[in-house]
């Protein structure tokens, strides 16, 4: 039999390589605006520090809008106020104790206890405690007394970190692109497992579920990231005038945010009731089965939705998608798992929820997404719709 040059040592090589050379090009291709704002931040404070402030050996102020420009999941406005108070913090101790105490071993334990203790004193933010930290060790090592003012040093820190938020207001990323992009990824994940779950209980396959269970529990990264991303998105929308107009956007995704989340750990809680059944030989009934993959369909086609970034498109199908969903919710009544075991009617109940998750993601409100269920109890808390 022939060898390719693709089943050679070789060949494997060269195809870690390209792998490695995609992913990497995919990468900067991604953060191309952090990349353009940290260089314009490091740039214009230098600049201004030197220029404006006529300060010599600037380092601080590009340190200080790096940092900043590389903080993610928002809030940075807050945490560039952190960064300052500690690197003022640590480079005012700084000049102060290493003045009094001289260099040394233990010196450089005592003044970076002291600095921690004041920063943890002043403001319960990590980022504080860090930066008061790094400042005074920068100063006993780096720039100790005596090689440039300190106050010029504080100065450049807050020069630095008002000048990252300028550059984060004129050069934005898109408030919507990476939240987008987790809601996506997470929905896809879990129509994926829902599709697998459906198709192995109804052929009673316990190892297809457990397969498919275990691809459900490797999402908390991409939630961590869709709340990171979507705080992000927040501040942007809020500091730059050029993203103003995202505002009612912005706040639409942050209503869905729980939803989202929601509805990937209802599929995880469908999928272990499930494997319960397939390793227990029970069954659900066919309209369990047609209900499930019909959930499964309608969030594909959300995670298309939302990976596109269609706003024409969107407007077309996600009415489309809650009559669809209206009518699930009117056939998931109690009627479906009537007779089968505890774990299809804990099944049903997870699906219901899933039903109730997608309409929030469409749009609705979680009271009127519950009446859109089918009754099981005499006497609901939200009244249901009237069913045709």
């Amino acid at each position: 039999m022939a060898v390719t040059a693709t089943t050679t040592p070789g060949g494997a090589v060269v195809r870690r390589i390209r792998r490695f050379n995609s992913e990497g090009l995919a990468r900067v291709k991604n953060s191309w605006v952090p990349i353009l704002q940290g260089s314009l931040a490091a740039g214009v404070s230098w600049y201004v520090a030197m220029q404006w402030f006529g300060h010599h050996n600037v380092f601080f102020a590009p340190m200080a809008a790096i940092i900043i420009i590389g903080l993610s999941g928002g809030d940075r406005l807050r945490r560039a106020i952190d960064l300052n108070v500690g690197v003022t913090l640590g480079v005012g101790l700084g000049d102060l104790l290493v003045t009094t105490f001289g260099g040394g071993i233990w010196q450089m334990g005592v003044i970076v206890a002291i600095a921690m203790v004041t920063a943890i004193y002043c403001d319960k933010s990590q980022l504080v405690f860090t930066q008061a930290g790094i400042g005074v060790v920068l100063i006993a090592t780096i720039f100790p007394p005596g090689t440039s003012g300190g106050v010029d040093r504080m100065l450049d820190s807050f020069i630095g970190g008002t000048t990252a938020i300028v550059i984060l207001a004129l050069v934005p990323d898109s408030p919507l692109k990476g939240g987008r992009k987790e809601i996506a990824a997470i929905l896809g994940i879990a129509s994926n497992v829902l599709a697998e779950v459906t198709v192995a209980l109804d052929k009673g396959d316990a190892a297809r579920i457990r397969a498919a269970l275990a691809t459900a529990r490797g999402t908390q990264a991409n939630i961590n990231n869709l709340i990171a991303h979507a705080k992000a998105g927040r501040e942007a929308a809020a500091i730059s005038p050029l993203h103003w107009k995202n505002r009612r956007r912005v706040k639409s995704l942050m209503r869905i945010l729980n939803p989202v989340d929601n509805a990937m750990r209802n599929t995880r809680v469908l999928a272990r009731r499930a494997q319960v059944i397939a390793e227990d030989h029970d069954e659900v009934s066919a309209e369990q089965i047609a209900i499930m993959g019909e959930l499964a369909e309608v969030m594909a086609r959300l995670s298309q939705l939302y990976g596109t970034n269609d706003s024409i498109q969107e407007s077309d199908e996600i009415p489309r998608l809650t009559r669809k969903l209206r009518q699930l919710g009117a056939r998931a009544g109690g009627d479906v798992a009537d007779g089968r075991v505890l774990s299809a009617v804990m099944v049903l109940g997870q699906s219901r929820s899933l039903i109730v998750d997608l309409l929030q993601i469409c749009g609705l409100s979680r009271n009127s997404s519950k009446a859109v269920l089918a009754p099981t109890s005499t006497h609901p808390e939200q009244p249901p719709e009237l069913h045709s």
